[in-house]
């Protein structure tokens, strides 16, 4: 599933061709956007994209006139951005497609796309309840806001590894961040958060943003030096010379030596909510020695 960087780099995509065009045309498939643009789809012609941001995993176009764009990615989902519109065939991925004079946007494999009028944090299910989002635009990142949110009554008994990926305590993490998160902080996934000290809290408010601007800018969490380290000892990735297996330091890198300590990078399923008759779960990547992790509640769970 695309995170919270992969998000502002698809915002930025379409910022760079939408800011201030004038729309040509709007036209989607999901079912409620489609219906709202046979009723009100001409409205939108000649009106300018003021601006297009990302909120944790949720893409927002702003339309001149209080007119809005809406995306969720999914699992799938991607936007993808051309200078040359009408050599775009239509593919049967195609979800949305939006046209100015600059260039085009589709929206493919997602089923999340919404278009309307007036506030979308009103209107769109989850978006007023989201978390901090882990890349702030003109801002810090704001880590009292999250301290708040984690540590609330309500949240008191999930697992930390549980905890980062709820949007509505911090918006725009998921698998691999939370994995890479919890490494830096040394921290087991199955601790609960009402076990955690203020360092450890501490610790997570500063590497939830440093992470996901890294991985943003660089599309990696491993640093330059880590990374350099993996290409040149063939024994701590899968595959040597695939750039993929340099980005991170646990996320998919199951039975590889760990970076720090040389104890095996291990993989199992964590519940992702306490909720009764609900059986949601992902899989959480960890090094068991740098993170505290007892080998036989591993193999008694996996």
């Amino acid at each position: 599933m695309p995170e919270g960087p992969e998000v502002r780099r698809y915002a930025d995509a379409l910022e760079e061709i939408f800011s201030g065009q004038e729309i040509i045309s709007v036209q989607a498939r999901t079912s409620v956007a489609r219906q709202w643009l046979l009723e009100n789809g001409d409205r939108l012609i000649g009106r300018s994209i003021l601006r297009v941001i990302s909120h944790g995993k949720h893409l927002l176009g702003f339309i001149k006139g209080n007119f809005y764009f809406h995306s969720h990615l999914m699992m799938w989902g991607r936007w993808l951005t051309f200078t040359s519109p009408a050599s775009v065939e239509v593919d049967r991925r195609e979800r949305a497609r939006i046209e100015v004079a600059r260039g085009l946007a589709i929206l493919r494999s997602a089923p999340i796309f919404n278009v309307g009028e007036g506030d979308p944090y009103e209107q769109i299910e989850h978006l007023s309840t989201l978390g901090p989002d882990v890349l702030p635009y003109k801002k810090s990142f704001d880590a009292a806001e999250f301290r708040r949110r984690l540590c609330s009554p309500g949240n008191r008994e999930l697992p930390i590894g549980a905890a980062l990926l709820n949007q509505q305590i911090v918006a725009g993490l998921g698998n691999y961040l939370r994995a890479e998160i919890l490494f830096s902080c040394g921290l087991n996934p199955w601790r609960q958060v009402s076990e955690l000290t203020k360092a450890e809290i501490a610790c997570l408010a500063k590497k939830v943003p440093e992470l996901a601007r890294r991985a943003y800018l660089s599309g990696a969490t491993a640093n330059e030096d880590e990374r350099t380290r993996m290409k040149l000892e063939p024994a701590l990735v899968y595959q040597p010379g695939r750039e993929f297996g340099t980005r991170h330091l646990v996320f998919r890198r199951t039975n590889l030596p760990c970076l720090r300590c040389g104890e095996i990078v291990r993989q199992q399923r964590q519940a992702t909510t306490n909720a009764p008759n609900e059986d949601r779960s992902r899989i959480v990547y960890f090094c068991p020695n740098c993170q505290s992790v007892k080998l036989q509640v591993q193999s008694k769970k996996a």
